[in-house]
């Protein structure tokens, strides 16, 4: 029952991040993308363009350097200054990220970038199985972060000090010990993740997904992945055939037969989740004895 209540907490808590997620893609793909394709009405000149670049330059030199200084220090000086330092970093990174953007957006050699130097029907802005992954990707990536967060953290620390005491290094530590004790909960979050990305529907509707597909978009010609071509997903095409079908009582049998195919296929996801998880598991237990 814990496992149980704890598996919804984390699912809980990547929803959030989805949806500021969703906003932050509609954001960069509309309306960030929409103004640096329509270009800039007062190109910055060439000159001040590079001083823009090099200012980026050194906001991110300078966070790296005060970042790591501070990091140095707060082994001893507990989490506040830890927090400094990642505070610091982030500073200094999101305002050269923000200068460099602003450099490339109205710079007069950026313009027409995804439109004029792509072919007639352009990868960018359209719909495509490249963007349906990356989609899937923002979707089931908090899932994957909380599990690998609570995988970590519940390796005892004792195995670490262990490690340290036999005079192993930190990276040998995290390769030896700590990695292979967290990853039955990180194959098992991973598993998970692609368990819940099957049933995504309405995400794949905006970016790909349809309901007759005139090719896949895997084939025997290179690049032999197009990640421009739509696809035909299971859920979409029960969506069609139950809500968009003028005669949805003569596909009623056929809408059935789609969703249990959809759900044998969640199901053995799941089931090799914890298979694995077993495996791993008895193969530490036993490398202990």
């Amino acid at each position: 029952m814990t496992s149980i209540i704890r598996v919804a907490i984390n699912n809980l808590a990547g929803v959030p991040s989805i949806v500021y997620g969703m906003f932050g893609l509609g954001f960069f793909c509309y309306i960030l993308g929409g103004y640096i394709d329509s270009g800039p009405t007062e190109p910055v000149p060439l000159s001040n363009w590079w001083w823009l670049l090099i200012g980026a330059g050194l906001l991110v030199l300078t966070a790296s350097g005060v970042g790591g200084l501070l990091r140095r220090q707060s082994i001893a000086g507990g989490t506040h200054r830890r927090r400094w330092a990642a505070l610091v970093a982030f500073a200094g990174w999101a305002g050269a990220a923000v200068l460099a953007g602003w450099a490339l957006a109205t710079t007069p050699y950026f313009h027409g970038f995804f439109e004029e130097k792509l072919p007639e029907q352009p990868t960018f802005g359209g719909r495509g199985i490249l963007w349906a992954s990356l989609t899937l990707a923002l979707l089931t990536l908090p899932v994957v972060i909380v599990a690998t967060e609570e995988a970590v953290a519940a390796v005892p620390g004792s195995m670490r000090e262990g490690s340290f005491g036999c005079g192993a290094s930190k990276w040998q530590t995290i390769r030896r010990i700590v990695l292979p004790s967290a990853m039955p909960g990180i194959m098992t979050g991973a598993i998970l993740a692609m368990a819940r990305g099957a049933g995504e529907v309405a995400p794949l509707m905006l970016v790909g997904a349809v309901n007759l597909a005139p090719a896949l978009p895997v084939s025997t010609d290179a690049p032999f992945l197009h990640g421009d071509r739509t696809f035909m997903h299971l859920g979409f095409h029960i969506y069609t055939l139950g809500f968009q079908n003028p005669d949805s009582e003569a596909t009623e049998p056929l809408v059935w037969t789609t969703t249990l195919l959809l759900l044998f296929i969640v199901l053995m996801l799941n089931l090799s989740a914890i298979v694995l998880r077993a495996r791993l598991r008895a193969r530490m237990r036993s490398a202990a004895i």
